[in-house]
């Protein structure tokens, strides 16, 4: 099965909202915020900047970096989704982003054109993430500043009643949702290839046991989701959300998940 996120706009309409609906419930969410305002500190607000947020969804990482860097920084969100940057222009008040519909390949800007580029979960998306980083190489200043932030899918888990149905299901919605589970594993190879120095890398675990707010969000989301690509059926897809919503009512709840963010220079 596909990853969707490989070409959003082949999707249907009730997965375009499930995945905008996800992209949004995470920007909500405090944790999430937190871990995106952590980055953004890292970069200097007493000058202005030139900012491309590449992947951008529906806006939510180029918005609050907006509110963080200097007012007078050039903001851009890039996608591939028509239809998710049709989504990110109606979330956004900020009327000074420019929201670009790219192709995937070579990027519409030219060398050495930002200071920052920010790749926030795009790179386990997409088929050949050492192009799209030597890509975003090319359009970096000498100097500049990439923040790639992702999931090790691969540790991401939703428990179930029992052990074997847990990691059945864990596959299954890891496979479908991604091409690289393992990308953050692969980053330090990547950057080296692509032409980066390494600055930094941050780990943050987001885990809720008991009661489920994160994750739970997602729950919804990938029941939504899944049956659309044909992932689960729609009665795996109830079954496993009608678990998921019961545990939580219980307090029994348990789901689990790691992000990395690394800091690298263009050289």
């Amino acid at each position: 099965m596909p990853d969707p996120y490989i070409d959003p706009d082949s999707q249907t309409q009730t997965a375009i909202e499930a995945m905008a609906g996800r992209l949004e419930a995470r920007g909500a969410d405090a944790t999430f915020l937190q871990m995106i305002e952590n980055y953004g500190s890292t970069l200097p607000s007493d000058r202005a900047l030139t900012v491309l947020d590449l992947g951008c969804g529906t806006g939510v990482v180029i918005r609050q970096l907006g509110k963080m860097v200097h007012p007078e920084s050039k903001l851009y969100g890039a996608d591939i989704s028509s239809k998710l940057l049709v989504e990110a222009a109606k979330f956004s008040e900020n009327d000074e982003i420019q929201w670009d519909h790219i192709s995937p390949g070579s990027l519409p800007y030219e060398d050495g054109m930002f200071d920052v580029v920010a790749m926030h979960t795009l790179l386990s998306h997409v088929p050949d993430p050492l192009s799209v980083l030597a890509e975003a190489q090319r359009v970096l200043k000498k100097g500049g500043k990439l923040i790639v932030f992702d999931a090790d899918h691969v540790s991401t888990t939703y428990n179930q009643a029992d052990y074997e149905t847990t990691r059945r299901i864990d596959g299954i919605l890891t496979s479908a949702i991604t091409i690289h589970p393992d990308i953050c594993r692969q980053l330090p190879r990547l950057f080296k290839a692509a032409g980066y120095r390494i600055l930094d890398h941050k780990v943050d675990i987001i885990s809720e046991c008991g009661k489920g707010d994160f994750w739970l969000s997602s729950v919804h989301a990938f029941a939504k989701l899944m049956p659309t690509i044909d992932a689960l059926s729609q009665g795996e897809a109830d079954a496993w959300l009608k678990y998921m919503l019961q545990s939580h009512e219980d307090g029994t709840f348990f789901a689990s998940g790691t992000y990395y963010t690394f800091h690298a220079e263009s050289k």
